[in-house]
């Protein structure tokens, strides 16, 4: 008799055991799905925020610098950059958008690293060494604001551009309209402020 009471006895503490095995692993799995559960709702938070802004409006950058008219080719290279790489609506700043792009260019100049030859002789009869490689540093500063009150949702006041483009032109000429490639250097410095952009949202 006592060997079946010891038996249903140590029959009863398995069971006890197993069951408080069961309800630490029940509060384990509750326990992960609350955590999960949180993550999902900040992300989707995040993105229904970044949804929520439909149009933009591209203000005409203030030019800084002693370069004749760059802020118009770069204000244009944002708009273009803007309406083909995002899914912002890019209209007037009469049409009450939702968010208004403002910026200021601070600096830009070109540093020949690469010299050529230029291909004609000059008038004394000389050939003149024209930059073939330049490195273009553009400094900018970029705020993107809700039109409605005012809130800042993205800045950087110090945005720095830089990369070498490859033309045969004097140096004095770089940024001229006799450059051709000032389309070039424009559209990459808008991508790379539109990447800039995304990326924060």
């Amino acid at each position: 008799m006592r060997i079946a009471e010891c038996g249903m006895s140590r029959m009863r503490n398995a069971d006890c055991g197993m069951r408080n095995r069961t309800a630490r692993i029940s509060v384990l799995f509750f326990l992960l799905a609350v955590v999960c559960t949180s993550c999902g709702y900040r992300v989707a938070s995040k993105n229904r925020l970044a949804s929520s802004y439909k149009t933009l409006t591209v203000t005409p950058l203030q030019n800084q610098t002693t370069t004749f008219e760059v802020e118009q080719i770069l204000t244009r290279a944002l708009v273009k950059s803007f309406v083909e790489k995002t899914a912002f609506k890019v209209v007037d700043e009469t049409d009450s958008p939702d968010l208004l792009l403002k910026g200021r260019v601070v600096n830009v100049y070109a540093t020949p690293v690469i010299f050529g030859r230029e291909t004609d002789p000059n008038p004394q009869g000389r050939s003149s060494g024209f930059g073939s490689t330049f490195l273009v540093t553009l400094n900018a500063a970029i705020e993107i604001q809700e039109k409605s009150s005012g809130k800042v949702v993205f800045r950087n006041d110090n945005y720095v551009f830089r990369d070498q483009y490859e033309i045969n032109i004097d140096p004095r000429n770089f940024f001229s309209e006799l450059n051709p490639a000032l389309d070039r250097i424009a559209t990459d410095f808008a991508a790379s402020v539109v990447t800039s952009v995304l990326e924060d949202f």
